[in-house]
């Protein structure tokens, strides 16, 4: 009996361990996804600040906007310093002043956009129609290509051109529709047809554009729920993150994001944080803006489809017309032929071309200089962040303290390697060696005028036929005195 008493004790007893354990595992998930309760507020944020940026710095969402710095730094909520969050929204403030006066005293301004869905998009709804219909996926493949439902047999594959052929000689494929293709030769039923004809009648999206400078915008330019990503993404274990450059176009004079979406929601930010009201990115695309508003720089559209030219004018108008407003001057706009943009830190990654520049019209262009502000790890130890497209190697652990290992990028390796590359480190790597040959003819002097293939193993070995005035070879093929030398008499 006592027996008995005591195994149920002990048996309770560990029920409550159990229990015990299992409220703290909820509890410590909870810190992590929710984040420190005790973390900078508003109030605190604005106190002291110039009265010019307090209604902007009102409208920032601080946890979400510290979620994304946790994500970012690789750090936890808690080892976030709330003086460092505040330098870093001050600071924005500061900088994109101009732009919340350009956007009507807003962080961003949104304008209803329809736009045609470009060929991937239709190329992923035939296939989700192909999983829907197994049967018919063979044949959904075959015209992936197509972006009506008037069949062009110009971009199909020749192979499948000739296959149809062969089993329906009779039938003229080129002009016809799609949908009568599959009902007459493919016997397909009425609910697939429909369908089908679904997908390229409703061959526009109706969307929101918006132009922002948003902290929580601009720190998740890459970040939604549909498939796609970039190297702008914010989770921390990623070796090949350039997630500082969300951190330097918040921060930097010149940066803005605009994008379209027509749907929002929560989103987990790699199952460490949750946001909870979140716009969902369809298509992205980062902007700079010169000093005086003249001249827009319009980087890549992403996530980096076949966009027409017609979307990409749709997004700039958006925004050279928001310009002309807020400027009071005619919406007249031309592709820029001298401006020049450039990043002063190499935060991010370098897509930022020229010919991606437009002036106004009737304006002087302008130089545009982006990521020109240096950030501060997020601990508040005061390290500087150096940039991921520098010469050192980024980690993959987060940006904060000293994320880079001493390792340097060399060009002829086209990867990282222990040395900064120059000629006096590099004279023993073998692959410096390979692209600078030493003449065979004395093994010391570099070739100024290699052959590649004549050289192996960082030798480029001489020979009349390519070194035939080269002052190295004349120096080594002068006649000696006591040599015979055959004479004429012209006489």
């Amino acid at each position: 009996m006592k027996t008995i008493i005591l195994m149920k004790k002990y048996k309770l007893k560990r029920i409550k361990f159990d229990l015990i354990l299992n409220l703290c595992y909820n509890y410590i998930i909870e810190i992590k996804k929710k984040g420190n309760d005790n973390m900078l507020l508003t109030k605190n944020l604005i106190n002291g600040a110039d009265e010019r940026y307090v209604e902007m710095l009102k409208s920032v969402n601080i946890p979400d906007f510290t979620k994304c710095i946790a994500e970012f730094s690789g750090l936890s909520m808690r080892e976030i310093d709330d003086e460092m969050i505040k330098e870093y929204l001050l600071t924005w403030a500061k900088n994109k002043y101009r732009f919340y006066k350009m956007l009507g005293d807003k962080t961003r301004v949104d304008n209803s956009f329809v736009y045609k869905k470009f060929r991937e998009t239709l190329e992923e709804e035939i296939k989700d129609l192909g999983k829907q219909y197994p049967a018919y996926a063979l044949w959904l493949d075959a015209f992936d290509s197509q972006t009506s439902n008037k069949i062009d047999t110009y971009p199909m594959d020749y192979r499948t051109k000739a296959k149809i052929r062969g089993l329906f000689p009779d039938y003229k494929l080129d002009g016809s529709l799609l949908t009568h293709f599959f009902k007459r030769m493919l016997n397909a039923p009425d609910e697939f047809i429909t369908k089908l004809a679904h997908i390229f009648e409703n061959d526009e999206i109706k969307a929101t554009h918006t132009i922002s400078i948003d902290p929580v915008d601009i720190m998740l330019a890459s970040e939604n729920p549909y498939d796609w990503q970039s190297c702008y993404r914010l989770e921390a274990l990623n070796g090949s993150s350039h997630a500082d450059g969300c951190m330097a176009a918040l921060m930097d004079t010149s940066s803005l994001i605009t994008y379209v979406w027509n749907n929002e929601g929560k989103l987990d930010l790699y199952e460490d944080y949750e946001l909870k009201n979140v716009r969902y990115k369809r298509l992205r695309q980062w902007i700079a803006v010169s000093n005086t508003f003249t001249t827009v720089h319009f980087n890549t559209i992403y996530p980096g489809k076949n966009y027409d030219d017609k979307l990409e004018k749709q997004m700039r108008d958006m925004v050279e017309t928001q310009i002309c407003k807020f400027l009071g001057i005619r919406n007249m706009w031309k592709q820029a032929s001298r401006a020049h943009i450039s990043r002063y830190i190499p935060y991010g990654y370098g897509e930022f071309h020229d010919s991606n520049l437009w002036v106004q019209s009737d304006a002087q262009e302008e130089n545009i200089k982006v990521y020109d502000y240096e950030f501060r790890c997020a601990c508040g130890c005061g390290y500087e962040i150096e940039g991921s497209d520098g010469t050192r190697r980024y980690m993959g652990e987060g940006f904060h303290c000293d994320p880079y290992t001493d390792e340097y990028y060399c060009e002829l390796l086209d990867d990282y390697c222990s040395c900064e590359c120059c000629a006096e480190n590099c004279c023993d790597c073998e692959t410096w060696m390979e692209s600078h040959p030493t003449c065979s003819l004395d093994e010391t002097e570099e070739c100024p005028n290699p052959n590649w293939e004549y050289a192996r193993h960082g030798i480029m070995e001489a020979c009349s036929g390519h070194c035939e005035g080269c002052s190295m070879w004349e120096a080594h093929h002068q006649p000696d005195e006591d040599d015979d030398v055959e004479t004429t008499d012209l006489d």
